[in-house]
Formats: structure tokens, C-alpha cells, sequence
């Protein structure tokens, strides 16, 4: 019995997409949903931009086999939108998730279809190869339903040069798994069984493991219908254990049932049933029927060794009418054959007849379809092979053409440079040497300045920072001498405990800016990025600084959505808030308010750190972020220090996150300082 190969791509097609078990890949929609909702209330103009179409095309494909209807909407409103501004990759995503639901369910529209050609230009317009992959495997898998071999077979193998091209494995992987798949399908184990060895190299290369789970579960289904039990028991058991560790009950079924079919090849029906019982407890869920068909079917089986030929009947009249609902021809011959064995050991002649006459008629019509199959693919396999060897002999055509032009072209050009060489050679020679000594001795004086602009600027600099945290240390130590020597009692100390611990914080902070500087200057910032939420991160560094506040009756108040998420180096992030936070209120006056607020721009967050301070001047402002401003250090309100090293670190630390800084100011009125991060790293779909 040939495997209905049309389920297995079908499964194969929407869910080798997901690399999660289906628990991830709930959270993954919920998030998706949160985005889209965050996104719509953070931007009036949304509908315009192309992040809302992609959050949107991502959306559909999480539920393009599950709920027809949603997809339907969700990719009309990508349409639409995507018409609106002419952005093509996020129509073409949009025509491709109407396919493929198209295609999986039975609310299939030939306009859904007929849109397919469309992505396929537009993909190659754009060159949007990785889209452009997800388009032929959802043509092919419609050549597939509709019985064009040829076709399907030419849109696999137009598929694979691109996905080596750009060394995208998990593509390659998918588009060997389906070809070999198509090879089975027709019969040809021979032919499938190399396409199926290198998918599984491949993906056991790169750890992925739903992906090498069906492959190895595809490999046992082969190898039993090979009769090669060992190498099938191998498979299916390096494939079981993986499909229920990620949950996957729709291959686990499959999985299930051709173990089954081992034993049946084996006679050994008690295990067989053992395997179909599980298979039936994955499959309770699941609106699969023909797999159902083939469950029955080799329950029925199993009965019918086992002698016990009610239950036999029993499932495979079960069997047979939803194998007929399905028009399943492969699971209408194998139940038509065990009705016809069953009546003929109970001696229903009539009946027997009747099965026999039926399986007759299915099997010389399978045979032939069989032939023609094997007719076509042997067409299509000669046919592409033309089209490659056509396409061979213009390419090497036009090499041996172009190799003709540049080898005249070359002898050309070597004439032309030994006639001007000659001309030249004692006119320009001495003037050429003088244009590079020239060139060298300003790029030696260039250096020069930079360097000695270079050794200034870290000289003033650590001399500023060395005074900022000599003076501190200074005063906490003549204290302790003063205590020590009994110039002042402890109760005295006491007095000045707020104004050290004024001293010690702002040493601190120092030192932390100083070390980070020192350590971007000798080896770089290494950025370790990961989602992460917005409005708790700056919560927890609020509260670190909420005792400077306090101390200046500054309210620190943030107005960031709950839904934010962004995807940076936290740390990073944490460290460039602490610092614009300490700014703000460094230079805000008593009873002052500090706010800190972000939204959606160009397919980031851009965080905003507000305060009603004092203001930055004209002068000091079109310095900042530049390694001046590290030389210029001012005194907040209250006297606090800084070395002015913290916008130089924030700045770096910005852009090391893909990010920019930038601030607005009004002197008596406040400043504002802003910077971006990106919201996620996923590729747009």
C-alpha cells in the first residue's frame, strides 16, 4: 500500500515551518497579538507602515491550517494595507498564506491560487529568496493535489540551488524531505531514499530536531515497505521518543501506526495492536482522516491475523467508509482486501465476490495510474534535464563569448599601458614621487595630530576623573582621623554623614562609568541581546536611584505601556537608563519631576528621559556625545559632580544595541535625552 503521500506533505508543508512544540507555539501567537495591540495604540499612523503588515502576515500563518476564516481576514487586510504603500514582499506574503490555507483546508478558492504566480514575481522582483521558497513549496504542494508530478517535481529542484545559494539549511532540508517524499509517493524507494539520507545528514548537523524526527520517521515508514526491519525499527525509534518530547501528536500518530505495520509485516499482531492503540490515543484529537483510514485499517489487520474475524469486519467497514468519504484509493484497496479475505473464510460468497470483484477494478486502475506516473516522472526528470543542459550550453555560449572580449579586451589595455608607460614613464615618474611623499607626509602629520589630541584628552580626562575621586576619599579619611584623634565624637561624625554618602555615591557611579569606559576602549562591549520588558527594566532602575530623588524631592514618574518589549543587551540598556536618570536628576531642581516614556518609531522603541531642569546651553549642547564633552563636566543644582564620561558611554552603548541617541533642550524650561532599540530580531515575513 502506497502511503497518502498528499497528507504527509500537507503536515510536512505547515508544520516543518515551526521549529517550537505546539505549547511555544501558542505563546509565540499571544505574543504576536500583544504586539500587534501595543504597536496599534503606540502609533496613530500604523495602517501605513510596514511592521504592521509583516506582525500581521506572521499572525496569519500561525493559524493559516487551523482557522480559514482568520486567515482570510488577516491576509485581506495585509492586502490591502500592502497596496496602500506599494510595499510588495508584505503582498506576496499575504498571497502566499491564502494558498497554502487554501490548499490545506476545503475552502478552496482558485483566485487564492491563481494570486500564487503574482508572490512568485514579486519575490523575484524584490529578490525575497526566503520568501520566495515558501511560494514553490506551496505550488508544488498544489501540483501535488491536483496529481502534476512533472511540475511539482520541476518547482523542488528550482527551489533547492536557492536555498544552497544562501546556505539557508533549514529550507534544504525541507525541500530534499519533500522531494524525497514525492519520489515515494510514485513508488520509486531507490530514488527517495538518497533525497531522505541527506535531509537527515543535514538536519542532524544542525541540531534540529523536529526536522530530523520527521525525516527519521518518513525513513522508517520506507524501510518497512522495504522489508528492511531492522533499519525501520532504528528510525521510527529515534523518532518516537522526539515527537513526544515536543509534543507533535500529529507525527507521533504516523509514527505509531508504521511501527504497527512492522509487526503486521512480521506476524506479530498482539504488538501491532499494542502500537495501534497508542496511535489511536495520539490521534484523538486530530481531524486527520485518512491517517484515521489507515489506523483502521491496520487494526483490522491485526484482527485478521489474529483469527478473529468480527473485529476484523467490525473496523474494517469502519475503515472502508472513511477511506471512501477521503476518495483515499490507497486505504479503499487495503480495507477492500481484508473484506474480501474475511467473507471468503465465513463463506459469504456473494459478499467475497462483491469485495473481490471492487478490489479487482481499484487495483488495475491504481496499476495503471501507477504506470502513468512512473511514465510521468521519468518525463519530467528528461525534461528538466534538458532545460538544464539548454541552459548549460547558453551559459557556457556566453562565457566562452565573454572570455573572447576580455581576452582582447586584456591584450588592448596591455598595449595601451606599454605605449603610455613609455610616453609617461620619464615625465610622470619623479612627480609621481613627489605626490606620494607629499600624500604620506600629511597622512604622517594627520596622525600626528590625532594622536597627540588623543594623549591630551585622556590626560584631562583621567586628571578630572582623578580629582573627583580623590576629593571624597580625602574628606572621608580626615574625618576618620579627626574621630581617631578625638577632635570630634561620633555623634558629631554624624552631621556629616548625609553630605559623605552624597560623595560616595556620585565616587561610585563614577567608578562604574570608568570601568565600562575602560573596558570598551581595551577590548569593546560584547552584546548578549534578548527580549526583554521595557517598563520593568527602567522600574528597577528607578528605585536604585530613587534615594538621590527623594533627597531633592524630585518625583521620578514611567509612563511606559505594559506590553513594550524590546530585544538588546539588558545590561547595556540598564546602564544607559542609570545614567540618563542620574542626569536628570543631577540638573533638576527641589520639587522637580522626572518622566520616562517610549514609543513605536521606524520599527523601534525610542525611549524618552524628560525632566523640567535647568536646561542645557546652545554652547555645551553641540559638544555632547562627542569626546569634548568628556572635558566638560558641570556641577548639578546641588552641587553633585561628574566627570561627563556617562553620554560618551551611553551613546556608544546605544549604537552598539543598533541603535541612536539625540536630546532637545531649553535652558530654564528642561531636556529631554531619547534613544532607540530595536523591538525583535525576527526576519520580516
Amino acid at each position: 500500500m502506497i502511503f497518502n503521500y498528499l497528507k504527509i506533505i500537507s503536515l510536512f508543508l505547515v508544520l516543518f515551518f515551526s521549529r517550537i512544540n505546539l505549547t511555544c507555539a501558542q505563546e509565540k501567537k499571544t505574543f504576536l497579538i500583544k504586539q500587534i495591540n501595543s504597536y496599534k495604540a503606540e502609533k496613530n499612523d500604523y495602517k501605513k507602515d510596514t511592521i504592521y503588515i509583516n506582525l500581521i502576515n506572521k499572525l496569519t500563518f500561525k493559524v493559516v491550517y487551523s482557522n480559514y476564516d482568520s486567515v482570510v481576514l488577516l491576509s485581506n487586510e495585509a492586502l490591502e494595507l500592502s497596496n496602500k504603500i506599494n510595499y510588495k514582499k508584505g503582498k506576496a506574503a499575504a498571497y502566499i498564506n491564502l494558498a497554502l490555507s487554501s490548499s490545506l483546508t476545503s475552502n478552496q478558492k482558485q483566485k487564492y491560487l491563481d494570486q500564487l504566480d503574482e508572490a512568485i514575481q514579486l519575490c523575484m522582483e524584490i529578490k525575497a529568496d526566503s520568501t520566495l521558497l515558501f511560494a514553490y513549496n506551496v505550488k508544488a504542494l498544489q501540483k501535488l493535489q491536483v496529481e502534476d508530478y512533472e511540475e511539482a517535481y520541476k518547482l523542488y529542484n528550482k527551489a533547492i540551488p536557492i536555498s544552497i545559494r544562501n546556505k539557508d539549511v533549514f529550507n534544504e532540508i525541507k525541500l530534499m524531505t519533500n522531494l524525497a517524499t514525492l519520489f515515494l509517493l510514485l513508488g520509486d524507494i531507490q530514488e527517495a531514499l538518497p533525497y531522505y539520507e541527506k535531509a537527515l545528514i543535514l538536519g542532524e548537523k544542525n541540531n534540529s530536531r523536529f526536522n530530523t524526527a520527521v525525516i527519521n520517521s518518513n525513513l522508517g515508514y520506507l524501510q518497512v515497505k522495504n522489508k528492511n526491519f531492522e533499519k525501520a525499527l532504528y528510525h521510527l525509534n529515534k523518532s518516537i521518543p522526539e515527537f513526544q518530547y515536543l509534543d507533535r501528536k500529529e507525527w507521533l500518530s504516523f509514527a505509531y501506526i508504521t511501527k504497527g505495520d512492522l509487526y503486521l509485516e512480521k506476524n506479530n499482531p498482539e504488538e501491532a495492536l499494542k502500537y495501534f492503540e497508542l496511535s489511536k490515543k495520539s490521534h484523538e484529537k486530530l481531524e486527520d482522516k485518512v491517517r484515521k483510514a489507515d489506523l483502521l485499517s491496520g487494526i483490522a489487520k491485526a484482527h485478521l491475523q489474529l483469527n478473529d474475524y468480527q473485529n476484523a469486519e467490525v473496523f474494517a467497514l469502519e475503515g472502508l467508509a472513511t477511506a471512501e468519504k477521503q476518495n483515499y484509493q490507497a486505504g479503499i484497496i487495503s480495507l477492500t482486501e481484508i473484506l474480501y479475505k474475511v467473507n471468503k473464510v465465513k463463506k459469504n460468497d456473494e459478499l467475497a465476490l462483491k469485495y473481490l470483484e471492487k478490489l479487482k477494478t481499484i487495483t488495475d486502475s491504481s496499476a495503471l495510474k501507477d504506470k502513468k506516473n512512473a511514465l510521468t516522472m521519468l518525463k519530467a526528470k528528461t525534461s528538466f534535464q534538458q532545460e538544464q543542459d539548454k541552459l548549460k550550453q547558453a551559459t557556457d555560449k556566453a562565457l566562452a563569448q565573454q572570455e573572447n572580449y576580455i581576452m582582447y579586451s586584456l591584450m588592448a589595455v596591455a598595449f595601451a599601458i606599454l605605449v603610455s608607460f613609455y610616453i609617461y614613464k620619464k615625465n610622470n615618474l619623479v612627480n609621481k614621487l613627489n605626490t606620494e611623499l607629499n600624500e604620506k607626509a600629511i597622512t604622517l602629520e594627520e596622525s600626528q595630530k590625532s594622536l597627540l589630541y588623543a594623549n591630551e584628552t585622556q590626560e584631562k580626562l583621567f586628571s578630572i576623573i582623578s580629582h573627583d575621586l580623590k576629593s571624597p576619599i580625602n574628606g572621608l579619611k580626615n574625618l576618620l582621623l579627626l574621630i581617631k584623634v578625638g577632635s570630634i565624637t561620633p555623634s558629631e561624625f554624624l552631621d556629616f554623614v548625609p553630605k559623605l554618602y552624597n560623595d560616595v555615591d556620585a565616587m561610585s557611579f563614577t567608578l562604574n562609568n570608568l570601568l565600562s569606559w575602560s573596558k570598551s576602549q581595551m577590548n569593546g562591549f560584547v552584546n548578549h541581546a534578548d527580549i526583554f520588558n521595557l517598563k520593568e527594566e527602567v522600574q528597577k532602575n528607578i528605585q536604585l536611584l530613587q534615594e538621590n530623588a527623594n533627597q531633592k524631592q524630585i518625583r521620578i514618574e514611567n509612563k511606559i505601556t505594559e506590553n513594550a518589549f524590546a530585544f538588546a543587551d539588558v545590561n547595556q540598556f540598564n546602564l544607559v537608563v542609570r545614567n540618563l536618570l542620574n542626569n536628570g536628576i543631577k540638573f533638576t531642581k527641589l520639587n522637580g519631576e522626572i518622566i520616562v516614556s517610549a514609543k513605536m518609531k521606524n520599527e523601534k522603541w525610542e525611549i524618552a528621559v524628560s525632566d523640567n531642569g535647568v536646561g542645557i546651553t546652545p554652547e555645551v549642547l553641540k559638544d555632547l556625545f562627542t569626546d569634548n564633552s568628556a572635558l566638560k563636566s558641570t556641577y548639578g543644582t546641588n552641587n553633585e559632580k561628574g566627570t561627563g564620561l556617562g553620554l560618551l558611554l551611553c551613546k556608544e552603548m546605544v549604537e552598539k544595541n543598533k541603535g541612536e541617541i539625540g536630546v532637545n533642550s531649553t535652558i530654564n524650561e528642561g531636556t529631554t535625552f531619547y534613544f532607540t532599540i530595536p523591538i525583535d530580531t525576527e526576519k520580516n515575513a
